[in-house]
This record gives structure tokens, C-alpha cells and sequence, in this order.
């Protein structure tokens, strides 16, 4: 082989112009694809967040307009359908007015709706958008497809009305505890043998000028006695001051014994409903025993026949026109005819002409005492029907009839036969009957409780109340 041919294969084999320009072009495709992918992902990301916007703006615009469509609605019947309506429409707007110009492209609206339940309101928006390419074209996607959307949810305040019934009749005198039986016992035993309060463990005695009418209701709180009355009011003192300021609960108390009676009408003034079952110490107005002419036994039935004519029908507690409604009742749960009624200037025991007598009266459930002329009974469930069916949550407290030991009892021996009749027969049967009154449980709520012990008294109020919703303003969640 020649050294020329050597010499010009030599040079060619070292001559690298041709192959910058090969590589050069190789490489431009790749690179100009990964420019034009950038480009055109960068496009579809400035315009999903654009419209990613545009839905959150329609969620929260959504739900704000149909809570401001319900909280101001005074009409009759459910204004729901109607306030959704109202809030889809302005969701809709919001987004269309937000979403402004986007590029050429096919925008769908799969859903803008707003839904309830119960206090809480969610807005829901969501969209797919389809858009051409450019420089991806090039490399066979032309169309590049997103979607995207926004939840968003409200807590409405819950407007409750709660009407709290305190049986307040003789039987609720009774000592709190045994040690308190013993104070009554103890302070009455002072009286003379011809005093009717003599040796008594219920401070129920009626104050007139007849002086075996002694009033003891004073005379034993003075020598350190707590009565069941007592208890069931700091219970209910304790519980209302749970609740917040500004809430949405408004409260009505009322005293049952022969008659209903409203002794705090129904408002969100809790330190006046508070006043109202103050110490009696320390509030000279706060409710007692009953001790009013043609008063002092019980009479449930006839009460809650009375609260229900009186009780408006509860709503879906979204407004306050509209508030959800729950019923407390505190009793001792032993009905009985006694009616004390002014006869001169001294009180004697009559039948209560309004009293319904348990069907079937029998033995477990109902007695005629022939010495008083007055018939004894267990509580009547059935009495609590047209509550619930009204629309109210139905609570109970069985403030459980605390019967005085034999030492204790009254040195009226046809009294102290009443005693052992409703511990024998009638407190077996009231905790299923105050049972079959209350609501059906939901839980984790229980509506129905009984307690003995003032602590137990305390803690069962604070329960049922703890029940009941105390949500005060809307809450915005996405």
C-alpha cells in the first residue's frame, strides 16, 4: 500500500466537522421536545390554577349563600330545597365569574352542588379541561386533559330550646340522704307531740296560722338538712352553668306538682334561668316546694298534659323560629292525689280533681289509701307520647324516691303505711316506666338515667345536658 493512501485515509479518518453537525442535529430533537413539553405544561398548570380558584371561590360562595338564605328565611315549612337551589346558583356564577378567559379548550363542569346535613353544609365543585398542545404536537399529543375541584363545608350554629321540668312537690322535701333524714327527723322530733310535722322525715309541712301546720321546710335547711328538692336544683344550677356565652340555647324551667308552672319563660338569659334555682339561702325567689292553696302532691300526668298543650312545634335547628326542642324531666316519679287546700286558716288534704288514675290499677302500680282518700301511683309513660311525637327529645332523671328508714318515719303510722305500699310495689316499676318515657337512645347519648345521691343527681343532669348540641357559630372547612 502505497504512503499516499495512507496519508488520505488518515486525514479523513481525523476530520470531525461532519460528525458535530450529525450529533448536533440528533440532539435537537429531544432537547426542542423537552423545551415544548415544558412550555406547554407550564401553560396547563397557570390554567388549572386559575380554575382551581374559580372552585374554591364556588364552594365557599355556595354554602355562604345557603346558609344566608336559611338563617334568614321566616317562612313556613322546610326552606331547605329552596336555599340549595339558591346556593348552587350563586356557586355557579362565582365560578364562572372567577374563571375569567382560558385558553382555546374544552371545559366541563361535572358538578357544582350543595348539600346538608344536619347542621353542616358542603359545596362541592369539580371540573375536567382538555387543551391543545403546541410544540407536544410535534411529537403526537396533541391535547393535553386535567381536572381538578374544591369541598368545601360549614357548621351552621344549632339553635336548641331545652324546658326543664322540676317536680317540685311535698315528696321532694324529703332528706337528700340518710344523714339528712336524720337532720329532719332530729329538728321536727323538737315540736311538740301535737304538731303535725312531729318526728318527721319530710320537711313538706305548710306554714298557716293552725299550729299543727308548722312550716319545716326552713326550720331543717337552718339545722344543715339538704333536700332532694335541694339536690335537684344544684343540679340543674351546676348544669346551666355549662353553658357558653352567645349561645344558641335558649331554656324554660318550669315546677310540677299538682299544677305546671313557668317559672322562668323560655329565653337565652341563662344567669336569670340560673337565679331561678339558686339556694334558696341565698335567693329568696328561687323555686321551693310547693306550698300554694290547692297544691303540693303530684301530678305528672296532669303536668305534661299541660306542657304539651303549651310546647310550640320544634324544627330542624337552624333557626331560632325553627330550634330543636328537649324535654327534662326531674321527679321522684311516685304520683300521688294529694291536693292541700286552705280550709280557714289551716291546710287539709283533698282529692286533686285532675288526677288521672293508672290503668290498670293494680297492686304494682296504683293503690286507693281508704285513711286518706287518695289514691298512690307509679308514673305513667304513656304520658310522654304526644311530647315525642310532637318532635322533642324526651330526657329523664328518676331522682329516686329516697324512702326513710324505719326509724325515721313519721310518727304518723297511716303515712308511714304509704311508705312501705311505694317501696314494696311502686319503685320497682318506675325506673322501666321513666325509661319508656325518655327518647330512645342514640348513641353514645342514654336520655333516660336515674341517680340517688346528690353527687349522682349532679353528674346525670350534667350527662343529659352534655347530650344536647351547644355548637354557637359556623366553622369553614376545606
Amino acid at each position: 500500500m502505497s504512503s499516499r493512501f495512507l496519508v488520505h485515509l488518515r486525514n479523513i479518518t481525523s476530520n470531525r466537522a461532519g460528525n458535530v453537525a450529525m450529533i448536533f442535529a440528533l440532539a435537537a430533537v429531544p432537547l426542542v421536545g423537552s423545551v415544548g413539553i415544558a412550555v406547554d405544561y407550564g401553560s396547563m398548570l397557570a390554567v388549572k390554577a386559575k380554575l382551581d380558584q374559580a372552585a374554591d371561590a364556588a364552594a365557599i360562595a355556595g354554602i355562604t349563600q345557603t346558609q344566608s338564605y336559611l338563617t334568614s328565611y321566616t317562612g313556613s315549612g322546610s326552606p331547605t330545597a329552596a336555599a340549595i337551589a339558591a346556593g348552587q346558583a350563586q356557586a355557579t356564577a362565582q365560578f364562572n365569574a372567577n374563571k375569567g378567559t382560558v385558553p382555546d379548550g374544552t371545559l366541563t363542569i361535572n358538578n357544582i352542588t350543595v348539600t346538608r346535613s344536619g347542621p353542616t353544609l358542603t359545596g362541592s365543585v369539580s371540573y375536567s379541561f382538555s387543551m391543545p398542545t403546541f410544540f407536544m404536537a410535534v411529537l403526537g399529543t396533541k391535547t393535553m386533559t386535567f381536572s381538578g375541584g374544591s369541598t368545601s363545608t360549614v357548621i351552621m350554629p344549632t339553635y336548641v330550646n331545652i324546658y326543664i321540668v322540676i317536680d317540685n312537690s311535698s315528696s321532694m322535701g324529703i332528706g337528700a340522704t340518710a344523714a339528712d333524714q336524720q337532720i329532719v327527723y332530729n329538728t321536727t322530733k323538737t315540736l311538740s307531740s301535737t304538731d303535725a310535722a312531729y318526728a318527721c322525715a319530710i320537711a313538706c309541712h305548710y306554714a298557716s296560722s293552725n299550729p299543727k301546720s308548722t312550716d319545716t321546710t326552713a326550720m331543717v335547711r337552718s339545722a344543715g338538712a339538704n333536700l332532694r328538692i335541694d339536690a335537684a336544683k344544684a343540679a340543674v344550677y351546676s348544669a346551666l352553668g355549662q353553658i357558653p356565652t352567645g349561645s344558641t340555647i335558649q331554656v324554660a324551667i318550669y315546677t310540677m306538682s299538682d299544677s305546671l308552672t313557668n317559672v322562668h319563660t323560655l329565653s337565652n338569659n341563662i344567669t336569670a334561668a340560673k337565679a331561678v334555682v339558686a339556694p334558696s339561702t341565698s335567693n329568696p325567689s328561687s323555686i321551693d316546694l310547693a306550698k300554694d292553696n290547692n297544691d303540693g302532691g303530684t301530678d305528672t300526668t296532669y303536668g305534661l298534659k299541660t306542657l304539651n298543650s303549651a310546647l310550640p312545634t320544634p324544627g330542624d335547628g337552624l333557626t331560632q323560629a325553627t330550634a330543636l326542642g328537649y324535654v327534662i324531666l326531674i321527679t321522684d316519679a311516685v304520683q300521688d292525689q294529694d291536693m292541700k287546700t286552705l280550709s280557714g286558716s289551716s291546710y287539709v288534704d283533698t282529692p286533686d280533681p285532675n288526677f288521672t288514675v293508672y290503668s290498670p290499677c293494680n297492686q304494682s302500680s296504683c293503690e286507693y289509701n281508704s285513711t286518706f282518700g287518695l289514691y298512690f301511683e307509679s308514673f305513667d309513660p304513656t304520658q310522654c307520647t304526644p311530647i315525642k311525637t310532637k318532635g322533642y327529645t324526651m330526657m329523664t332523671l328518676d331522682v329516686t324516691y329516697l324512702i326513710p328508714s324505719a326509724a325515721l318515719q313519721s310518727s304518723n303510722a297511716n303515712l308511714n303505711a304509704v311508705f312501705t305500699y311505694i317501696q314494696t310495689y311502686l319503685l320497682g316499676s318506675i325506673p322501666a316506666n321513666m325509661t319508656a318515657c325518655a327518647s330512645p337512645p342514640s348513641p353514645p347519648y342514654v336520655y333516660a338515667l336515674s341517680a340517688n345521691t346528690p353527687a349522682q343527681i349532679t353528674t346525670a343532669t350534667a350527662q343529659l345536658f352534655g347530650s344536647i348540641p351547644t355548637a354557637t357559630q359556623a366553622r369553614l372547612t376545606q
